[in-house]
Formats: C-alpha cells, structure tokens, sequence
C-alpha cells in the first residue's frame, strides 16, 4: 500500500511539474492569416485551401480569414489598438509604407532573398515599393494592372479599326464614339470624390505628359509643372468641351466606370481585369464585343501607376518563423502559377518568366501581362514613400479635378493648390 503511495505521490509530482514548466503541453502552434477577398471566389477557395495544407502538414490551429478589402483598414486599426493583430496580412504597398513608418512590420529581406533563389526572380522594381532603407518589408503576391478596355463594336462604327496608342488618339476616338442620344459616351472615366480610380487614372496620364508628384529624391514636390498642367487642361477637354465623358461621371466612386461599361453606356475604360471576369461569366455577348490593349501613351511615353499586392508580417507575431514558412509556401512557384492562372487577368504573376505561359498569349490576357514592364507607383519620379501613401488617401488629386471639371477652375490654379497641399504632407 506504502509503495502505491509513493507512486501516486510521484505521478502528483510529475503531473505539476508538466504543468508549472509547459513540457507537457500538447496545444498546437497557433497562426493567424488575414488575406484579401479578390473578386474571384475560385481563387479565394483555391488560397483558402493551400492554407489549410500548410496548416495539416505542420500540425498547427490555423485561422485564416478573407476581408474585403473595404473592411481591411477598420480590421488592422482595432487589430492594433488592441495588440492583436494577425501574424501574417495581405497588404497593398501603400499600406505596408504606412505601418511601417509606424514600426509595426518586420523585416523580411532574408525571406525575400530566400523565396528569389528558391523559386525564380521577381519582376524587375517589384520590390521596390515595399523596400525602405535598404529592408524589404512585404512579400510580392500580384500585381494590380489597369489597361483599356474598349467596345470593338462601337469603335468600328465610328471607323477606327484599332484602339488608340496614345492619348490624342484617345480623345479623338472618345468624341466619335459619344452619341448621348443613345446614351452612349466615348470616355467611361470618373472624377468622383474619395474615387480610387480617379487618383489612378489621373497620376497615370499626368505621367505620361511628363508630369510627376515629386522629383527623383523623393522629397521635393514637383506637381505643380507645365507638364501637369497641360495633362489636367487635355483632361478637363474631353470632359468640358468634347462632352465624351457621361455627365454624371465627376460623382462616380470607384465602381462607376464599370457600371458605365456594362450597362453599355461607356466606349472605353480604363481598369483592371476584374471586369473582364464578370463579362466572361454574366455576359458573354458583350465579353464577345470587348477588345483590351495598352494603356494609351503620352508625349513622355507610355506608363501605368498600379497597385501591387502583398504578404507582410507584424512584428509582434508569436512564431515569426510559421509565419514566413507559410509566406513561402504560397509563393512554391508550381503552385503560385496555377493560383494566378485562376484569376487571369486580374492576378498578373509577380515571377519573371510566367508571362510566357499560354494564358498569357491570349490577346485579352496579353496587354495585362505586357503592361508589367511599365509600372510606376506613387511618389514617381521618386520611390514610394508612406508620405506619397498619405498623399494617395488623401485623395487630393480627385480634389483638384472636382474644382477643374465641378467648379470651372482653371487648371493652372487647381493644381497650384494641389502642390500646396501636397508640400503640407512631405513636410512633416
């Protein structure tokens, strides 16, 4: 009886010392992953799935979450206010510029470096807009590529046989294409307030006139240019005189030139391919109708200033080191080309040499993926500083365009004012 005694007693200890030390505990390594809900719920199931092969292969309690992009911002803030934020998030460039000036993101240059020697280069400047003083911060995913999406029917009918190659063209086509009799206008672009496509749009034509938020450095504002001027003067034309653009267009938010486009009332728009998606699947005769080329160029060229799309990491992650195996386990570059593939054309593939695969030679695929080469991010001529992200949601130059288009100013004033208010947020 003694010695069962004694045995119970060191079963007691041996239970306490378990439990005071952790050597017995069996609870599995947690990993929190906030992820964008795209457009595409095939891609959205596909990510969902490869996540949770990573979970089952490391025997980890994996919460992986899709948000809307919409409802990414209020999530990080009170993620952040309340010190739980998810270890591994999708971000879009601008916003790992924000958090990091914060201090919230971890470095991920070795990661980075591994992932490139591992799989295959990325695309030449992808890591630029996440890259601050010398450290890489974000994980290259996709890029965001907006190009022109045009009604060939519509075109043909006012006697162009090919879309324009450059802006003059543009407008020229815009005016023959516009019959508001029938409702119809050349140039389905909107100038909305807080409109995301209006701070795209407008900053890619400035550029290609020339024109630039910032000299080379970074720092010092240079918007306010003969070049910009004359960008926002041809812009406020085909609004104001060729009357191409749908009146209401100067209150479209983001999903107004899409509207326009489906419902038949826009010739030409400029955007990414997530609208190619919806035609292909909900209206196959107007996708039939639907041509896509480059975005027109400009006297400086051709460019288009786009968003590319991220993982990150918090810097106050529990298992840094699950968190960039998972990272690295999305970009297998096997896997990552079939992931992208499922959302042609709107995932454009962040490794150089994807753009040779077969999809890709699909002439409404091929503009998207050709467009890469022309990239240039907020803050161009400089590098993407978070002060050109602050710029880029303060939605200044939709501002600019409303005194232009809404309230008659004249362009030279509007953008005078525009670099005022720009000069306020990069001298902080």
């Amino acid at each position: 009886m003694k010695k069962f005694g004694l045995i119970f007693i060191g079963i007691m200890l041996f239970v306490l010392i378990c439990v005071t030390s952790g050597i017995c505990d069996t609870k599995k390594p947690e990993l929190t992953v906030w992820m964008s809900k795209t457009y595409s719920s095939t891609v959205n199931d596909s990510m969902a799935e490869r996540a949770q092969e990573f979970a089952t292969k490391n025997n980890i309690d994996l919460n992986f979450v899709l948000i809307p992009d919409s409802d990414l911002y209020p999530k990080w803030n009170a993620a952040i206010e309340s010190g739980q934020t998810p270890d591994v998030s999708y971000f879009a460039y601008k916003d790992i510029g924000e958090f990091y000036a914060k201090g919230l993101l971890m470095d991920l240059t070795a990661l980075s470096k591994k992932i490139e020697k591992e799989q295959g280069a990325f695309l030449p400047n992808i890591t630029a807009p996440t890259t601050f003083k010398g450290k890489r911060y974000g994980i290259p995913l996709w890029v965001d590529v907006n190009v022109l999406i045009y009604r060939k029917d519509l075109l043909k009918a006012a006697g162009f046989t090919n879309p324009p190659q450059t802006w003059a063209e543009f407008r020229k086509i815009a005016k023959a294409t516009t019959d508001p009799g029938k409702g119809i206008y050349g140039a389905g672009v909107g100038y909305g307030i807080h409109n995301f496509d209006c701070e795209l749009f407008t900053r890619t034509v400035i550029a290609s006139f020339g024109g630039s938020e910032v000299a080379g450095d970074g720092k010092k504002v240079t918007i306010d240019s003969p070049q910009t001027v004359k960008a926002a003067q041809f812009l406020a034309d085909i609004y104001l005189v060729d009357k191409s653009n749908p009146p209401d267009a100067v209150t479209w938010d983001g999903t107004g030139n899409n509207k326009a486009y489906l419902s038949g009332q826009a010739a030409m728009i400029y955007n990414v391919g997530t609208i190619l998606l919806s035609l292909k699947k909900d209206n196959p005769e107007l996708y039939a109708k639907t041509g896509v080329a480059l975005t027109p160029a400009g006297p400086a060229g051709r460019c288009s200033v786009v968003g590319t799309n991220h993982f990150g990491i918090f810097k106050n992650t529990k298992n840094p080191e699950l968190a960039k195996d998972f990272i690295a386990y999305c970009l297998d570059k096997n896997w990552y080309q079939k992931w992208v593939e499922k959302g042609v054309p709107y995932l454009v593939p962040v490794y150089q040499g994807l753009e040779n695969g077969p999809v890709w030679q699909d002439p409404m695929n091929k503009p998207f993926i050709e467009h890469a080469k022309y990239l240039k991010y907020l803050g161009y001529k400089g590098p993407f500083t978070p002060a050109a992200g602050e710029v880029f949601n303060a939605n200044y130059y939709a501002d600019a365009f409303q005194r232009i288009l809404v309230e008659k100013w004249a362009p030279k004033k509007a953008i005078k004012e525009l670099q005022t208010k720009i000069e306020e947020i990069y001298s902080k």
